[in-house]
């Protein structure tokens, strides 16, 4: 039987409790997954800093494991035997944000997955890029950023 989206969401929010316990403390919440896109939500009080704001460091983690989070819910789909890391990001901060985080991430292209575990079972890596967002509730952008990841098979 297929797991619904929401079912999905709920056990890979449990799974990165559990696995990075940060994402608890931070009170990461994914409100919406797609094969090619992921929200997720996060309180201005367990992210803020001294000056009310969203805290850079914060924010910056939090955008790195949202797309971490769209391509590690991709492998699991399409059960490719993988380990994910960050390679390298940009961001850009455009002015600081007073009130709860919404981040989005997308993939910068289109990616086959069945594609991609063909060639981690032929023990090659894949590179990935990443588009993600920090926005408002209204959708206003606080900040944006590029990330690259590498699946590297187990």
């Amino acid at each position: 039987m297929k797991l619904t989206q929401i079912h999905k969401q709920n056990n890979f929010q449990k799974f990165l409790h559990n696995k990075i316990p940060l994402t608890a403390q931070m009170g990461l919440e994914i409100t919406k997954y797609t094969d090619n896109r992921i929200n997720v939500f996060a309180p201005l009080k367990e992210n803020i800093n001294d000056k009310g704001s969203v805290f850079g460091g914060s924010s910056s983690a939090l955008m790195i494991i949202t797309a971490w989070s769209l391509i590690k819910m991709n492998c699991l789909e399409f059960e490719i035997k993988s380990d994910i890391v960050i390679h390298k990001n940009s961001t850009d901060w455009h002015k600081a944000l007073y009130s709860d985080l919404i981040i989005i991430a997308e993939f910068k292209h289109d990616y086959d997955f069945q594609k991609i575990k063909k060639t981690i079972n032929n023990r090659r890596h894949q590179r990935i890029a990443c588009t993600i967002l920090l926005k408002d509730k209204d959708a206003n952008i606080f900040s944006t950023m590029t990330a690259n990841y590498v699946i590297i098979p187990k």
